[in-house]
C-alpha cells in the first residue's frame, strides 16, 4: 500500500496521506481504508457534503455548508455513521431548525387540509361524485367557481344574521320599559322632610345587610327585584328587541332577515347532514352543535311569536340569550380563509409559549400586587384581589386609570410593572410571528400558479439550431 491515496467523489479527486486517514475522527472511513487495499476509491456522494465530512475526519470540527439541503447532509451524516451532535453549535441550531419546521409543516398538513375516509378513494357512482362534489362546495374546499359563489353567497347570510341583531339593539327598537331597567315598583307616599333611599332598599333586600331602623314610611315599601341571569345588569328583553316588537313598531325587515338567515341555515345544515362522510363527525364539531342551538333557538322565537307570548323576566328570555352566539357564525367564514387558518395553528402550535405567558402573568400579579397593596392607602387598593386587576391591566399596557398608584414608591412600582410587561410581550410573540409566517409562506405557495414551460420537454423539441450555445469537450 502506497502512502497516498486517491478518492473521486461527484467528479471531482482528493488526495491525502494514508496517515492522516489513520488518524482520523471518521470510523467508518478509517475501517473502509483499511479493509480495502485498493488506493482509488469513487464515491457517489455529494461532493459539497462529503467536504465537509472529510474536514471533520481530518480536524474534527464538522460544520454544515449553507450551500447543502439540511435533510441531505443529514444523509450523509447517517452514511458516514456520524452523530449529528458533532456538529457545532451553530450549524446544530440550523438543522434542529429545520426538522422542526419539517414537523410543524407535516402537522399542519394533516390539521384540517386531508380528505375524510369516505372520500379519500375515487368516487365510483355518480350518487357518490355528487355528495363528494357538494361537501367540497359547503367545505369551501378547492378554488372553482361554485365554490366562491357559494362562499360568499354564505358570507353575506352569516354578516346578515349577526349586523341583524346588532342593528335590532339600536335605542330606538328597544322596549320602552318602566325606569329602572325592567324594576317594577308601588307607589310610595313621599314627604320633603324624608325622601325615599331606594338604594339603599335595594341594597339591603338583595344582601340583606343590617343596618339602623328605617323609617316608619320606608318599612311598607315592596321592591321586586329582576328574575334573569344576575351577570346581566339588565334584562335581555329591554334590550334585544322580540318579532312581535319589531312588527309592531312596523319595522318589519328583522322579521324578514330572521325569516330569511333562518331558512339558509337550516338549508345548509341539511346539506352536510347527508353530504358529510360520517354523522358522528358533523356533530364532533363545535361549529356546528352551535349552529343547531341557534337554530332551535330561531325556530322557538317563531313559535312564541304566532302564539304571542312575551318576554318578561320569565324562563323563555333564554332565547334571547341564545341569540349572543350568533357572532360565532363569522368563525365559520374566518374558518375558509387562508391566514385565519394559519393563525388558529400558530396559536394551537405555541402552547408551550402561551404557557409561558401565563405563567410570566401569574408571578407578575402575585408579586406586584402584594407590593402595591402595602404602598398604597386602602383607599386606593382595598384589597389584594382588587390590586391583581390593576396588576393585570398594568402589565398588558392597557392602563384603564380606575385604580391608580398615588406614593412614590407605588409609582416607581407600576413602572416596574409595566416595562415587565413590555419585556414579556417582546419576547414572546415573535415566536409566535415566526411560526404564522413559515406557516403563510408555504400556504401562499401551494396557491401560487407558476406557468409552464414554453415548449414542451423531450426529444422532438430539441432541434439544431444557429443561435444555441455550443459545447466542447476537450480529452486531456
Amino acid at each position: 500500500m502506497g502512502e497516498h491515496l486517491t478518492v473521486f467523489v461527484g467528479g471531482q479527486k482528493y488526495c491525502f496521506s494514508l496517515e492522516d486517514i489513520s488518524k482520523g475522527h471518521c470510523d467508518k472511513i478509517r475501517e473502509w481504508v483499511r479493509d480495502q487495499p485498493n488506493q482509488r476509491f469513487t464515491i457517489n456522494r455529494s461532493k459539497l457534503a462529503f467536504e465537509a465530512i472529510l474536514d471533520f475526519h481530518l480536524t474534527g470540527v464538522l460544520h454544515m455548508p449553507l450551500s447543502v439541503c439540511p435533510e441531505l447532509f443529514k444523509e450523509e451524516l447517517d452514511y458516514w455513521e456520524i452523530s449529528h451532535k458533532k456538529l457545532e453549535r451553530c450549524c446544530l441550531t440550523r438543522l434542529s431548525s429545520y426538522f422542526r419546521d419539517k414537523s410543524l409543516l407535516k402537522d399542519y398538513k394533516n390539521s384540517g387540509l386531508c380528505l375524510p375516509e369516505k372520500y379519500k378513494s375515487s368516487p365510483k357512482s355518480s350518487v357518490t361524485k355528487c355528495l363528494r362534489r357538494l361537501w367540497d362546495i359547503l367545505n369551501c374546499r378547492g378554488n372553482s367557481l361554485e365554490t366562491r359563489i357559494y362562499f360568499l353567497f354564505s358570507t353575506c347570510m352569516i354578516f346578515l344574521s349577526v349586523f341583524g341583531v346588532a342593528i335590532s339593539t339600536l335605542p330606538q327598537f328597544r322596549t320602552k320599559d318602566p325606569v329602572g331597567g325592567g324594576v317594577t315598583t308601588t307607589p310610595i307616599p313621599t314627604t320633603e322632610s324624608a325622601p325615599i333611599d331606594y338604594c339603599r332598599l335595594l341594597y339591603e333586600q338583595r344582601f340583606r345587610v343590617q343596618e339602623a331602623p328605617l323609617p316608619e314610611e320606608e318599612k311598607n315599601v315592596t321592591i321586586k327585584t329582576r328574575n334573569f341571569i344576575d351577570i346581566f345588569p339588565e334584562p335581555v328583553h329591554t334590550k334585544v328587541p322580540s318579532l312581535k316588537h319589531t312588527l309592531d313598531r312596523g319595522i318589519s325587515a328583522f322579521f324578514y332577515i330572521e325569516i330569511i338567515t333562518t331558512a339558509f341555515f337550516t338549508t345548509e345544515q341539511f346539506l352536510l347532514l347527508i353530504s358529510g362522510p360520517r354523522l358522528i363527525s358533523h356533530f364532533n364539531n363545535p361549529l356546528n352543535i352551535v349552529e343547531i342551538i341557534l337554530l332551535f333557538a330561531s325556530y322557538c322565537r317563531f313559535v312564541l311569536h304566532f302564539q304571542g307570548l312575551e318576554y318578561e323576566d320569565n324562563g323563555w328570555s333564554i332565547l334571547l340569550y341564545v341569540q349572543i352566539f350568533r357572532v360565532l357564525r363569522t368563525v365559520r367564514v374566518m374558518g375558509h380563509v387562508t391566514a385565519f387558518k394559519v393563525l388558529n395553528y400558530s396559536i394551537s402550535a405555541g402552547k408551550k409559549d402561551l404557557c409561558v405567558i401565563i405563567m410570566y402573568i401569574f408571578i407578575g400579579i402575585v408579586i406586584f400586587s402584594n407590593l402595591i397593596f402595602f404602598f398604597e392607602l386602602s383607599e386606593d387598593f382595598p384589597s389584594i384581589p382588587d390590586a391583581w386587576w390593576w396588576t393585570l391591566i398594568t402589565m398588558t399596557t392597557v392602563g384603564y386609570g380606575d385604580m391608580i398608584p398615588k406614593t412614590i414608591a407605588g409609582k416607581i412600582l407600576g413602572c416596574i410593572c409595566a416595562v415587565s410587561g413590555v419585556i414579556m410581550l417582546s419576547l414572546v410573540i415573535p415566536i409566535f410571528v415566526n411560526t404564522f409566517l413559515f406557516l403563510y409562506q408555504y400556504a401562499e405557495l401551494e396557491m401560487v400558479k407558476i406557468p409552464p414551460p414554453k415548449r414542451p420537454f423531450g426529444k422532438s423539441a430539441r432541434t439544431n439550431n444557429s443561435s444555441d450555445t455550443e459545447i466542447n469537450v476537450n480529452s486531456d
